[in-house]
């Protein structure tokens, strides 16, 4: 007996040793250094003073309202809200999950014709998210209100989510707020963005004060981080914080609770990664402008640092994303006070919604010298932080987005959207094109036509005006019928039409994309053009790209210049910013410091299992 426990005393410290190896052995992964480089954005660097409020309220000072927190969507062409069908717009129209099965199906992955990166349509959410979100009713109409419900209806005989007797797709209605006459009578409905328009970087910093407050360290103009092996992360709320911002989606996952300045930053890991990218730059702008002027205070240093992200993100969105989608806007002259910049609803519930049809099945990860770091599913990278957390942080992904060439802008879906949006079919499976289509109608967004002709743009008679497809425009007639072919889904006219030359977007799409990014850059007085306290730094600004961003953060050492461009050649990664290297000195260091640490905790764990086994002993001797 007393031999075997003996041999229970070897094993267990043998195992003590292995552990403590573990334990000891470097990490594969370590916290970012990057090789110097010139300080950004110094020339006239002065405290600020003139910057965007929290809330959005009071940038144009002869209409202080406007670009504000709850501002409601405006319109291009009249609202089409029938109050005999329960205030549904465009309500003679076909089933949208049919019209989706007939249309929206796709036949296999057509890419870009342009070669447009998964950076494109990531961005094109990043910026929606910047300047507008509609709320649904789901939980928001008080104790005593039920939602109101757009539920979609399922067909028994549905190739994919066919059920016996049939099913519905479950839709709440968006917020809104009734529109009256002179007598108080209803004559329609508006709906309020809860977020404030200006690309003000509420993204990262948030669309209220209180938001904002909580996503700071009062110390040193920073905003807090979660410190992971990979590099900083967002911040994670205590479940027992009841001062945390609420953050969407919650409910879907058990991973982390990440809180961004948006309250869908966790909705997939590509989207949440350009929320660490944009932390990672204030706080390294933070600290660079308090190095420079240690008698600033935390919020001079904070508002300076924020002033030059939401400078970047202007940047970003008017010299490279835009361009990127063949839309090239007439150069910046002036702030105009009269132009409105809110967002329409045609733009948030349709145009904008472009981006979904640009979503392939595949997340792409690559290592520094772009081999596979282990590709994921579209389904499995949302409702997830773990990809991050535990699989090698945010450079993988980005590396992946910029390699992998996004599917074409049209009418077609991916599968994986299409048919199992939040699950698979019968365990919450949805479409997101039905979904998007019904959103339009909930908005009463006008028709195809209708709103073609609020743009300037010839009318529509047959289909092949839309498009030279024929299979498209055959789908389009079952879909719709012949009758009127303007009179179709403004959504789905859009994402059929020819594309332009050298462009990803038909004439309409161009058309309304341009008039909304023309009123938010020219009615505002802080877009970076205009703002007299970043004129010093213009020039460097306007050659920033998000390239820069992601050098800077990462630990990705090459990439392409313009990342809105695929591309899978590592030869051809033409910017470059090192990684820096310890010296052998501190290397040296760090081993004595680590085999010291790894003897200790041997010798201390050793010792304790034979106290342990001895003490057992000399219990049974007794």
């Amino acid at each position: 007996m007393r031999d075997g426990r003996r041999w229970t005393v070897y094993v267990s410290f043998l195992q003590a040793i292995i552990l403590s190896i573990l334990i000891i052995s470097p990490s594969s992964a370590s916290a970012i250094v990057k090789a110097e480089f010139p300080d950004t954005y110094v020339a006239g660097e002065t405290i600020p003073v003139n910057y965007y409020s929290a809330n959005g309220t009071g940038v144009n000072p002869t209409a202080p309202n406007w670009g504000a927190t709850e501002t409601l969507l405006g319109r291009l062409a009249p609202a089409t809200h029938d109050s005999a069908a329960e205030w549904m717009g465009l309500s003679d129209l076909p089933n949208p999950r049919e019209i989706s099965n007939t249309v929206c199906a796709q036949p296999g992955v057509i890419d870009d014709e342009r070669g447009l990166s998964d950076f494109n349509w990531l961005w094109g959410q990043f910026i929606t998210h910047e300047i507008d979100f509609t709320l649904t009713q789901n939980g928001r109409v008080g104790f005593t209100g039920d939602p109101e419900h757009a539920d979609i209806d399922i067909a028994e005989d549905d190739p994919v989510m066919g059920a016996p007797g049939g099913s519905k797709m479950l839709v709440f209605r968006s917020l809104y707020v009734n529109q009256t006459d002179e007598n108080g009578t209803v004559i329609g409905r508006e709906h309020p963005n809860s977020i404030t328009t200006w690309i003000d970087a509420s993204t990262v910093y948030g669309s209220s004060q209180a938001r904002s407050d909580w996503l700071r360290t009062f110390e040193g103009g920073k905003l807090k981080v979660s410190e992971w092996t990979e590099g900083d992360l967002l911040p994670i709320a205590d479940p027992e914080d009841e001062t945390a911002p609420a953050m969407s989606f919650a409910g879907f996952s058990a991973d982390e609770r990440f809180v961004a300045g948006d309250a869908r930053a966790n909705e997939h890991i590509a989207l949440m990664t350009l929320h660490v990218l944009f932390l990672r730059e204030h706080n390294r702008l933070a600290e660079d402008i308090a190095e420079r002027n240690p008698d600033w205070t935390d919020e001079e240093i904070f508002q300076r640092a924020r002033k030059l992200v939401a400078a970047q993100i202007q940047v970003i969105t008017y010299e490279e994303f835009l361009p990127s989608l063949g839309i090239n806007l007439a150069p910046f002259d002036v702030f105009n006070a009269s132009v409105d910049p809110t967002v329409t609803s045609a733009f948030a519930t349709v145009a904008f919604r472009m981006g979904h049809s640009q979503i392939g099945d595949t997340f792409l990860r690559a290592h520094e010298n772009r081999t596979s770091a282990g590709h994921m599913s579209l389904f499995d990278g949302f409702w997830t932080t773990a990809p991050v957390t535990q699989e090698g942080g945010i450079s993988p992904l980005i590396r992946g987005m910029a390699m992998s060439t996004q599917p074409a802008n049209d009418v077609y879906y991916g599968e994986d959207l299409r048919n199992h949006l939040f699950g698979h079919p019968g365990a919450g499976g949805m479409d997101l094109c039905a979904i998007d289509i019904q959103r339009g109608r909930d908005h009463g967004v006008a028709d195809y036509g209708t709103m073609r002709d609020a743009l300037g743009l010839e009318p529509i008679t047959n289909y092949s005006q839309i498009t030279s497809n024929t299979d498209i425009s055959t789908s389009l007639s079952v879909a719709y019928g012949d009758d009127e072919p303007g009179h179709i889904d403004p959504l789905i006219g859009m994402l059929a039409e020819d594309h332009m030359p050298n462009s990803a977007l038909g004439e309409t799409m161009d058309a309304l994309i341009t008039d909304q990014f023309v009123r938010l850059r020219d009615g505002d007085p802080f877009y970076y053009e205009n703002d007299g306290e970043l004129t010093d730094v213009k020039i460097e600004l306007k050659t920033t790209r998000l390239a820069d961003i992601i050098l800077r953060n990462t630990e990705i050492e090459s990439i392409q210049c313009n990342v809105f461009f695929a591309e899978h050649n590592v030869n051809n990664l033409d910017c470059h910013l090192a990684n820096a290297e310890m010296s052998e000195e501190i290397v040296e260091e760090e081993g004595i410091s680590t085999l010291i640490l790894g003897l200790i905790l041997i010798g201390v764990t050793g010792l304790l299992i034979m106290n342990y086994v001895g003490a057992r002993d000399a219990m049974e001797e007794e």
